[in-house]
């Protein structure tokens, strides 16, 4: 069944296009598999641990319940009995108590209302002492106790409430004592035990807490023990073992499906990475076979035409001069990409240049190659523009770059203007065609290696998506940036701008002569 399973995530994950994702896939299914499993496995040890929890709690409520309410009995019949054996000692002490020694033990022991002694010998004689009571305390229930001494009877009424109020501190102190040990569990006192009447005894939740309630012994039935263990100190809410163990394992889960994610994203930049290097190796070829081939003819020609005309030699020759200049443009930028794919640097050579001339000579030099595709360049130049520290072989590759742009992303209209001119903070040189124009979209991203706008002809312009990376890191490199406008089918208009620098501040800046520079 897995065997199954496996082999139709394979042939899921193969693409239109050939490339594979199983080796991603299937271990991400597997470790999902695997987490889902743990997850499950920690969700049932969290479940049964707090039902273990819940029942400790509950016994330990009972528990504290019980033994505290043994302990108020214990403490209470402490309490009778040592009220009375004090009066037994006073007595022992007098041989006939009186009015006031009956008083003084009533205020000894301040939850005793009202007490009577009656003399075995006479009991005509008896005396009654009693405390003074509002009307409030009158209703309150009162209960009646006797014992009996070695001359008398002494018989008392006393108030439960102020009697147990006695008896908070034995109320308060918990069974267990806490240990501290770091090889032992850390046990605490954590019920909140407290006095209560007339409720229910027995197991009950109530607030968040489990309780557990237990009566005291009579005559105190209607008052019982209760003693709460809050579920808080089990783990509740975002401390509940199960919230967390699913918390955690969505969270891996997530932290897994996202470095899937960025490991699918890297291998797709990679092969299309691989595939633009293949087309830039393919076009590389087509574009060196070409030049190759027309020199070849051209140099066959000469040789075997002694026949030739003038004219007809001038034209060979003129052929064979553009295309070793066309096959020398085609190996700088081929050198320039390894260079970027190496992260290599280049040492670049500052020097006075002046732009009109490097953009002249440019223009004259590559006019017979330009011409043989159907061109023809207009210059507009300011002859105000003063001489710059530019490198001269930089700069004019990447005008050529961009003057071979225009000629391979235009359409009927041939034309191409070259501008110089200047503003007070730029050298600025456009390159402005009337060719098929960039979409809005993809102006962010021409500068990217590799990336090529989509038209309908892309994959038969010749081209990797270099061109434009070149030009923008040779004007990063003299400090300058590049600038574009474009709207599809009117043209796009390209402008360097380089940082203007006078003559007379070249010394200011020494570092630009002969500086090394990464493109």
């Amino acid at each position: 069944m897995l065997r199954n399973l496996f082999a139709r995530l394979k042939a899921v994950s193969h693409r239109g296009d050939g490339q594979p994702y199983a080796p991603i896939l299937i271990p991400f299914l597997i470790t999902s598999i695997a987490l889902g499993v743990l997850a499950w496995r920690s969700y049932q040890l969290s479940l049964r641990m707090e039902n273990g929890a819940n029942t400790v709690a509950v016994q330990y409520a009972g528990y504290a319940a019980e033994i505290t309410a043994r302990r108020v009995d214990s403490a209470i019949r402490a309490e009778l009995f040592r009220a009375a054996e004090e009066w037994q000692q006073t007595e022992r002490k007098t041989p006939a108590p009186t009015f006031e020694l009956l008083q003084t033990w009533i205020n000894a022991n301040e939850w005793i209302v009202s007490a009577i002694y009656v003399p075995d010998a006479d009991p005509i004689n008896s005396i009654y002492v009693s405390e003074i009571t509002s009307k409030a305390e009158e209703d309150k229930p009162r209960i009646t106790r006797e014992f009996f001494t070695a001359s008398g009877t002494v018989r008392y009424s006393y108030d439960p409430d102020r009697l147990l109020a006695k008896m908070s501190q034995t109320i308060r102190q918990q069974p267990f004592v806490k240990i501290d040990s770091p090889s032992l569990l850390n046990i605490q006192p954590r019920a909140d035990v407290a006095l209560v009447r007339n409720t229910k005894p027995g197991y009950s939740v109530k607030r968040g807490a489990f309780s557990y309630v237990t009566p005291l012994s009579a005559p105190f039935g209607n008052y019982a023990i209760q003693a709460l263990v809050q579920t808080s100190y089990i783990g509740s809410g975002w401390e509940n073992q199960r919230l967390i163990s699913v918390l955690v394992s969505l969270v891996a889960l997530m932290l897994t499906a996202v470095g899937a994610l960025m490991t699918l994203r890297g291998l797709r930049k990679e092969r299309e990475t691989m595939k633009l290097r293949g087309a830039l190796i393919a076009n590389v070829s087509h574009e060196l076979r070409t030049p190759l081939s027309m020199i070849r003819l051209g140099a066959e020609t000469l040789k075997r035409g002694a026949k030739l005309k003038a004219n007809e030699r001038q034209e060979i020759e003129d052929q064979i001069l553009r295309e070793v200049l066309h096959l020398s443009h085609l190996v700088e930028n081929v050198l320039d990409v390894a260079r970027i794919q190496h992260n290599a640097s280049r040492a670049m050579a500052f020097t006075p240049v002046q732009p009109r001339e490097l953009i002249t000579m440019l223009i004259t030099t590559y006019e017979s190659w330009i011409r043989s595709k159907g061109f023809t360049v207009t210059t507009h130049i300011d002859e105000a523009v003063e001489a710059q520290y530019w490198d001269r072989e930089s700069v004019s590759r990447a005008l050529l770059n961009l003057i071979d742009n225009a000629i391979k992303y235009s359409a009927e209209d041939k034309t191409l203007d070259v501008i110089l001119r200047q503003s007070e903070e730029a050298i600025i040189v456009e390159v402005r065609d009337h060719g098929i124009g960039i979409a809005q979209k993809d102006l962010e991203k021409i500068f990217d290696p590799y990336f090529r706008a989509q038209f309908s002809d892309t994959q038969t312009r010749r081209g990797a998506g270099l061109g434009l990376t070149l030009v923008q890191q040779i004007l990063a490199s003299h400090g300058g940036r590049v600038e574009v406008e474009s709207e599809l089918g009117k043209g796009s208009t390209f402008r360097l701008l380089f940082p203007r620098l006078k003559p007379e501040e070249a010394a200011a800046v020494p570092g630009l002569v002969h500086a090394p520079q990464t493109f």
